[in-house]
């Protein structure tokens, strides 16, 4: 055949068909550049965390240890670590400074320091090299507290039983936090300086590091994989580059992953929408496919001017799509509207294109691939006699080819997934779940069916309700194509809402509240009178108190817990999988906070003492039930309490919270000290309540969290922007497949209005019921989606993000409306100008 008439035809079709091509255009636009600027943000967001880790921890490799190394300890390290290895010594404690000229102090965490740490990464101090030429009986302070103890560069500062001359100012330092302690401002001395301050005490919170840096041929995740159970056994405990701060780092890496399903969704969504289209577009040519075939053409021409077309059609519109994915994610940062985690490239990644390239290519063809079959094989006269149509929208039986096609779609699915998430496991569920989606959305369908019959027989309703119900009944109406389409769309955008506020809830981004900005710990029980006349005086908030008993899980049920048991990866290592290795604080207490629910069981039994109520998702880690014995050992005397409830808690709410509460018993007769929060507006008033608490009892370690408050919940204001972004972009992506799932149906339904009309339908009546089908298409989407979403969004928050599940009532009913309003929208529009149509029109094009 002449080439040049072949593209002479194929661009008459485009053309004649221009509605057809620019919903397959826009599809693929929307669909591909959505998932570009979804896919290119998480690369680069990951790779922006990867990149500075090393940076954060200032070594490859950190060893702690909770007391000073042994010669056995030491022997040990020169033992296993590579050829070519470096180490560090790192002590870090909580102590106060004081200035002895004016005897104001304050706070700090310090850090002793020897070798060449950081090895990545600066310590960066003024004047320059400050930190690099310390010598012993010298002090680097953070400005904060030059500020408060009213010094400059040359002044004493005291630590301890030590004086020491400030050097200089610490501007930034990396390091590993360990806890909330870790947010008051940092000071640097030599190690060799520290024995002098008589600070390194047995019990003094104090820690120990080793900061190593391996040889570049070594992996420092791998080595620490195959290595970390002998280290575990010497009591010492390694952390790799990436697992810096890993109570934050759960935050972020569930951010990852959240990104990750939003990636998937973006791509499942573009998929489902340009496939929708296509099946759209084939279709429509019906009576060219049979005109064609009656002029003698083959069915290998039918066949080269489809392919040509989508080939055509997705190029342009994959083009538009990767200048769309390119601007939207350069325009993030101007979106943001403050400092962003990183500067956007200017070209997306490999990753990103590839999925892109899938999704703007392959998906067409493949969705293509089951109508271009059929219509490859029909004879001219099936398809003059119109039937084509109904045979492309009928359920076609299974067939080989088509559980072949099905099998090769979710493989590819699966390893995209898997290459994204990182994780088999986690990739099987994500792709598992969005892929059988329209199956169960179908399902549901079929289910609704059968009620719909038993109800329109006991049911009076009016003549165009009934219509639409019934239409919903018949078979080769469309309409449940329409629905798995509609409900698709809906199931990703609201499991992206519940997934998203749930993780928004996990991180205390959407708090409207001020946190307590000051910890005071280690009252005890004689000074806690006067310690709550004091804050009374200064008009703290949000005052509470708390006893703390300090305790090691040593017994369940009997059974003896092995050191060597703690969990593998610091990602996964927070409060909750290390509960029976680390030490941990108990406390006591009839009632519960405002911010805790009893989930299990009974809090508490009258009249029996020593129960014990545990957060629900640390029981789940500590692999316990309601009945089970927990075992304490406090001090050397071991306290055996039984398990009565479960109880979620609202970490972020910042009160004293414990996973392990016990009820009235023998543990208030224990040795305790007592913790408070509360929240002071004013910088002056906590410096001089800190001040006076402190010249009345030295012992009370006070931390001003402020700082470390306003910094986190700065970066978290960008990471919950990121968030909500990304979920704008699938809720672009589901109005797209909203519009192409209602194309599907369009030849229907203007043939069915022109049929109405024939016969004497009013335009009032056609409103009617035009409006019962919208409302019902978009209620019945909506409700199945609903009902799988509760579901799913539970399991995913617990085996993916190890979050509490939370449902946003006030989004889903926003989007409830908004959904109904669209979809109503949608069908008038397309319908409007066929009802002022005269019917005999419609005669006439038959």
């Amino acid at each position: 055949m002449n080439l040049r008439f072949f593209i002479k035809v194929m661009f008459r079709e485009i053309f004649s068909k221009k509605t057809s091509s620019l919903q397959i255009i826009l599809a693929i636009t929307i669909g591909t550049g959505a998932v570009l600027a979804v896919h290119s943000y998480r690369d680069q967001f990951s790779q922006s965390i990867l990149k500075e880790a090393k940076n954060i921890l200032g070594a490859d490799l950190v060893a702690t240890s909770p007391a000073p190394l042994s010669e056995k300890q030491t022997a040990f390290l020169v033992g296993e670590l590579p050829k070519g290895s470096k180490s560090s010594e790192l002590v870090q404690f909580p102590s106060m400074l004081r200035n002895p000229k004016n005897q104001d102090s304050t706070l700090s965490l310090v850090k002793a320091i020897k070798g060449e740490y950081p090895y990545f990464g600066a310590v960066e101090t003024e004047p320059k090299n400050a930190y690099r030429s310390l010598q012993t009986g010298e002090i680097l302070l953070e400005s904060s507290l030059i500020q408060n103890l009213k010094l400059k560069k040359g002044d004493e500062v005291q630590l301890g039983e030590s004086v020491f001359i400030l050097k200089g100012s610490l501007i930034k330092e990396p390091g590993m936090a360990g806890n909330f302690l870790s947010m008051a401002p940092s000071s640097i001395i030599h190690k060799d300086s520290l024995a002098d301050t008589g600070l390194e005490q047995r019990g003094s919170r104090i820690n120990y590091q080793i900061p190593i840096l391996l040889p570049k041929q070594t992996d420092a995740s791998e080595y620490k994989k195959n290595k970390f159970k002998e280290f575990a056994k010497n009591d010492l405990i390694l952390y790799e580059s990436t697992e810096a701060n890993s109570g934050s780092q759960k935050f972020l890496t569930n951010t990852l992953d959240f990104f990750s399903l939003l990636a998937l969704c973006a791509f499942f969504l573009g998929g489902i929408s340009i496939l929708l289209t296509s099946r759209a577009l084939i279709r429509s040519k019906s009576n060219t496919f049979a005109v064609y075939k009656c002029l003698g053409a083959g069915p290998n021409l039918v066949l080269g001017l489809v392919l040509g077309e989508l080939l055509l059609l997705s190029t342009i519109g994959a083009i538009l799509g990767f200048g769309f994915g390119i601007f939207l994610q350069n325009q993030i940062p101007n979106l943001a509207n403050s400092e962003f985690l990183f500067e956007p490239n200017s070209v997306p990644t490999l990753r990103a294109f590839l999925w892109g390239f899938v999704l703007a290519w392959v998906v067409p063809l493949v969705s293509a691939w089951e109508s271009l079959s059929k219509s490859r094989n029909l004879s001219p006269m099936y398809a003059l006699k119109a039937d084509f149509a109904s045979e492309l929208s009928s359920v076609p039986r299974p067939e080989w080819r088509q559980s072949i096609s099905f099998v090769a779609v979710f493989g590819l699915f699966f390893v995209l997934a898997w290459w994204e998430t990182g994780d088999w496991i986690k990739g099987l569920i994500l792709c598992g779940t969005l892929l059988f989606l329209p199956v169960l959305v179908y399902l549901g369908i079929l289910i609704f069916r059968f009620g719909l019959r038993f109800a329109l027989k006991r049911l009076e309703l009016s003549a165009s309700l009934r219509m639409a119900f019934r239409k919903l009944d018949r078979p080769r109406t469309g309409l449940p194509w329409v629905v798995v389409g509609l409900g698709s769309s809906v199931f990703v955008l609201l499991l992206s809402l519940f997934l998203s506020n749930s993780l928004l809830e996990y991180s205390g981004a959407k708090d409207k509240e001020r946190r307590p900005n000051m910890f005071i710990l280690d009252i005890r029980p004689e000074q806690l009178d006067t310690f709550q006349q004091t804050a009374a005086k200064f008009q703290a908030q949000k005052l509470m108190v708390s006893p703390v008993i300090g305790a090691r899980l040593s017994h369940i049920n009997g059974e003896l817990v092995k050191k060597e048991d703690m969990e593998l990866s610091a990602l996964r290592r927070d409060w909750r999988s290390t509960a029976r290795t680390r030490e941990y604080f108990l406390s006591y207490r009839e009632n519960l906070y405002p911010t805790e629910k009893v989930t299990d069981g009974d809090f508490w039994r009258k009249g029996e003492e020593d129960q014990i109520s545990i957060e629900k998702d640390f029981s789940k880690n500590l692999k316990v039930d309601l009945g089970d014995k927990l075992t304490f050992s406090i001090g050397g005397v071991e306290v055996t309490g039984i398990i009565r409830n479960f109880r979620t808690v609202n970490w972020s709410d910042m009160r004293p919270n414990f996973v392990v509460l016990f009820s009235k018993g023998i543990l208030e007769k224990a040795p305790k000290f007592y913790l408070s929060s509360f929240l002071l507006e004013s910088a002056q008033d906590r410096y001089a309540l800190q001040k006076e608490l402190i010249n009345e009892f030295p012992n009370m370690t006070i931390v001003d969290t402020e700082k470390a408050i306003r910094s986190f919940m700065g970066i978290l204001e960008k990471i919950s922007f990121a968030i909500q972004w990304m979920t704008a972009l699938i809720v672009i992506s589901s109005l797209l497949l909203i519009l192409s799932s209602l194309e599907l149906s369009r030849k229907e339904r203007l043939e069915e209005t022109s049929l109405l009309r024939i016969i004497g339908g009013s335009r009032d009546f056609l409103r009617k019921y035009f409006l019962a089908e919208s409302l019902l298409l978009a209620n019945l989407s909506f409700f199945l989606a609903f009902g799988l979403v509760w579901g799913v969004s539970e399991y995913l928050s617990q085996v993916i993000f190890e979050i509490q599940a939370t449902v946003p009532w006030l989004e889903i009913l926003i989007y409830y409306i908004g959904l109904n309003i669209a979809v109503a929208g949608m069908y008038f529009a397309a319908l409007r100008k066929e009802w002022k149509r005269s019917p005999t029109l419609y005669l006439k094009e038959v």
